[in-house]
């Protein structure tokens, strides 16, 4: 697998669900395939934050930020940084939740997001869930919506 042609495939995907207006979503086997699935959640996570890690990367990096553990390794992380430093990538966070596509969540009443962490998307239970609820997942306002196909 190209990691080039991966990054932008999943660019491609975060900006068509926006444009269709649907939910971006990621249903993987992170479970079992324990090399190769999280880093390609840890890519999907930074192309869809892009805009965080282009400014803060470095610094979250020292701070010991790995999303190939998911977005809630960020998240949990921020508290390593220093106040001004956090502030900035807090508002850099909420920048991109406004400017792209919605996130399928986990648990919208706790604002887990689909990229929050690796297993909680598991193909196999995510996808059920989905096909339950007439194709549809939950956004962050706890109301069905289409995911991105």
């Amino acid at each position: 697998m190209s990691k080039k042609a991966l990054l932008a495939f999943l660019a491609e995907q975060v900006k068509d669900a926006k444009a269709k207006g649907v939910l971006f979503s990621l249903h993987m086997k992170a479970t079992m395939m324990k090399v190769s699935d999280p880093i390609i959640f840890g890519h999907a996570v930074k192309v869809f934050f892009a805009p965080v890690f282009e400014k803060f990367g470095g610094k979250l990096a020292a701070a010991g930020v790995n999303v190939n553990n998911g977005f809630g390794n960020l998240i949990a992380n921020l508290d390593k940084l220093d106040a001004d430093t956090r502030a900035a990538v807090e508002a850099e966070i909420t920048a991109v939740y406004a400017a792209n596509p919605d996130l399928a969540m986990v648990d919208s009443d706790k604002g887990i997001t689909n990229l929050h962490v690796p297993s909680d998307v598991i193909v196999d239970a995510s996808m059920p869930a989905m096909i339950r609820n007439s194709g549809r997942m939950w956004d962050k306002t706890a109301k069905r919506k289409t995911p991105k196909p």
